[in-house]
């Protein structure tokens, strides 16, 4: 049986104990206080201008390239592998722009989370409205997304997309319930279904099934999960979960990038789609995603989340400092 439908068991008490230790370490009384923190700041940081608050982060985002070595070096190691052609100045110039987009956008969303749906129409200007409305209204279709731009608003713009499919995405729940759950109602009350990687895998089949448009993140080291395959030439691990649902209920994918237009504003375009044929192994298909990912990372690099160990190279770094 494919691992994506298995249920979740627990073969011992002591894997019990752990997920109930878990569960009130969710609801704990400082998980509570966070939350309702967040209740009272939400009015305020929606009042906000975005484009302060992209400047902001931009500012603490050329901060922290100074200050986080480690990341420094991991983000530079990632964009020597997709830019092989650039020199050591170009590297590090480059690396900067990473490090003030990342923190411009993480620290927008911040704000973005919590503006009126009016606002949000202002700042998020969308493309490719024709790839969604020509889609087959029986079939599901998968969104494949990327830790690029702001890439949390894309949870919000439901309403301003010319289709009647309805949308969901895959999620990892917060490790604070009580946050966790408000963050899925407020989505759910502007169309928006999330489905937990660890419990909603089945319902996110049948959502699918039933013609939903499902987003998922593919960009990201997958660990064992995903298949060893080459991304710019170096072998990394690639979520196969974007083409095993593809596949299996004949709908297309169409890749989302959001990149930044201006401070505080971004294009989110949804591209053309294209199919996966039922005929490859899951190796073979989840191969068909690298020309996609390779592309989207290639054209928007500054806006693409490069402070992750994509190629996990910790190692490769220790190594080379300890021999240099």
């Amino acid at each position: 049986m494919n691992h994506f439908f298995s249920p979740l068991t627990i073969s011992t008490a002591s894997h019990q104990t752990q997920s109930n230790n878990n569960l009130k370490n969710q609801r704990s009384i400082g998980n509570r206080l966070a939350y309702y923190l967040l209740l009272i700041l939400e009015k305020p940081f929606g009042l906000m201008p975005t484009s302060w608050m992209w400047r902001i982060g931009a500012g603490l985002g050329g901060l922290t390239y100074k200050l986080a070595k480690k990341r420094r070096a991991i983000v530079a190691a990632n964009l020597k592998i997709v830019h092989p052609d650039l020199n050591e100045a170009e590297i590090v110039k480059l690396t900067k722009e990473v490090f003030r987009y990342s923190s411009a956008n993480l620290f927008s969303s911040v704000n973005t989370g919590f503006i009126s749906s009016k606002r949000l129409a202002k700042i998020v200007e969308i493309k490719g409205q024709e790839n969604l409305s020509g889609l087959d209204p029986d079939k599901g279709c998968i969104l494949l997304g990327f830790h690029m731009g702001n890439w949390e608003v894309l949870s919000r713009v439901s309403p301003l997309l010319n289709t009647d499919k309805p949308m969901g995405a895959m999620f990892r729940p917060l490790n604070n319930a009580f946050i966790s759950e408000h963050v899925e109602a407020s989505r759910k009350k502007e169309g928006l279904r999330l489905f937990s990687r660890k419990r909603g895998l089945i319902e996110a089949h049948k959502f699918l099934r039933d013609g939903g448009m499902l987003g998922v993140l593919g960009d990201q080291h997958a660990g064992k999960a995903g298949i060893k395959l080459p991304l710019f030439g170096k072998e990394t691990s690639i979520s196969p979960l974007p083409a095993i649902l593809a596949q299996k209920y004949d709908c297309p994918i169409i890749p989302i990038t959001l990149t930044t237009k201006s401070p505080g504003k971004w294009i989110a375009d949804y591209q053309k789609p294209f199919y996966i044929s039922k005929e490859l192994s899951k190796q073979e298909a989840t191969a068909q995603l690298v020309p996609t990912l390779e592309r989207i990372m290639l054209d928007n690099c500054k806006d693409i989340f490069w402070l992750h160990d994509r190629w996990k190279m910790k190692q490769e770094l220790k190594a080379a400092k300890a021999t240099g």
